[in-house]
């Protein structure tokens, strides 16, 4: 299950990753951070759109008898998915028309196309299924579109909002294959939901959207408040060790999820090794991409990129602790102290992000000093976690 679902979102990030040097060579500095803001837009409005339904699903898919009430819950979660999705583009233009912020009207359209197919794809639905293998020859192909695309279509600043186009593309291509097969190999069936059964999944899945923010990607609401504060060029740099950081997040969830989808009910010792090896693998990760930093960037970026140096290596750091984080989240804590309470101590870790973003925004202003803030804020989370788990074992 892990291997199906890691090589799906290796596949995409993986084509993100290529795709950046492909644009820092192509545009200049400052039109990179513009397309690093984009890209950070539509990422943030996929994780508020899919309000937690991918961690609430499954919490509850096994509660749903027959494929009539699946089948509800499916359409009405696309529904709730749609309509957020639609919510927030309206809310990014409204920062745009108001100059809070810094992008441009005409990537605002790229970028819709985008947002409207990522918020209704059903990748969740095969997680459920326990059968994510399905999307992976589709995923590829979409993928190798993606860059044909990029490679071709983006060769200066006039022409980099292809990108978005191009992410748009893919999207519709892999989204539409998804639906597809939902209907001829699952039974899916659509059924309209009533708005009492929408206000239901959203107060019932809003804490798991909260969960979701903190622990898998409360990285997207730190780089957003970088892009209103600093701008584009803080940006082009941050944005690098920030998608390394959410190429990496992306397979810690799965394998989060993955486990505790297998081992639902089990006691820590029917995991424990499972969860000893994840962790020795995220630490080994962690330090080869920190020292194959320097290289990278030296040998695929210009000289404006060095600074990222730094901030690409404590991302590193940050990343290898929030793994750990994911792993004590619902696939342990939610066993020793109920998914409940976990998502209860997840408001006091949003608050602690919340007040260290306010403090730096207040006393600094560079990307490094935000991903030394990020990293710190991390730690304290594992700490408080591990404080808890051994607390409850005692």
């Amino acid at each position: 299950h892990i291997f199906g679902r890691a090589t799906i979102i290796g596949i995409n990030q993986a084509a993100v990753l290529i795709c950046l040097p492909i644009l820092a060579a192509r545009i200049d500095f400052y039109n990179f951070g513009q397309i690093a803001i984009g890209f950070l837009l539509v990422q943030l409005t996929w994780l508020i759109s899919d309000w937690g339904i991918q961690n609430y699903s499954i919490e509850v898919w096994n509660k749903l008898s027959g494929s009539r009430q699946k089948s509800m819950f499916i359409s009405l979660s696309l529904t709730l998915n749609l309509l957020i999705a639609i919510f927030m583009l309206f809310l990014i233009l409204v920062l745009i028309q108001f100059r809070i912020l810094d992008f441009p009207i005409i990537y605002f359209i790229y970028i819709i196309p985008s947002i409207l197919m990522g918020a209704i794809y059903p990748l969740w639905f095969f997680q459920v299924q326990k059968s994510p293998q399905d999307m992976i020859l589709p995923t590829f192909i979409s993928r190798l579109i993606f860059l044909g695309m990029v490679f071709i279509l983006v060769v200066d600043n006039q022409t980099a909002g292809w990108a978005f186009l191009a992410q748009g593309v893919n999207l519709s291509l892999i989204t539409i294959y998804a639906f597809f097969r939902m209907y001829t190999q699952y039974s899916f069936k659509w059924y309209f939901p009533k708005m009492k059964s929408i206000k239901d999944i959203i107060q019932n899945s809003f804490p798991f959207l909260v969960n979701a923010i903190t622990n898998n990607q409360i990285n997207s609401f730190w780089g957003f408040g970088l892009s209103i504060t600093a701008g584009p060029g803080s940006m082009a740099l941050f944005n690098l060790g920030d998608q390394i950081y959410r190429a990496g997040g992306a397979i810690t969830n799965v394998i989060a999820q993955s486990v505790r989808i297998y081992f639902i009910g089990k006691t820590f010792r029917e995991l424990r090794f499972t969860i000893s090896f994840f962790i020795f693998l995220f630490i080994t990760i962690s330090l080869t991409i920190s020292i194959s930093t320097d290289f990278l960037i030296n040998k695929f970026f210009s000289t404006e990129y060095l600074p990222a140096i730094k901030i690409i290596k404590l991302m590193m750091v940050a990343w290898a602790i929030q793994a750990i984080v994911k792993l004590l989240n619902y696939p342990i804590l939610g066993e020793t102290h109920g998914a409940d309470w976990v998502n209860r101590i997840t408001y006091k870790i949003l608050f602690l992000h919340a007040s260290a973003f306010l403090f730096w925004m207040y006393f600094f202003n560079s990307p490094l000093s935000l991903a030394v803030f990020f990293t710190s804020v991390i730690g304290c989370q594992l700490i408080i976690f591990l404080f808890h788990f051994f607390h409850k074992i005692r």
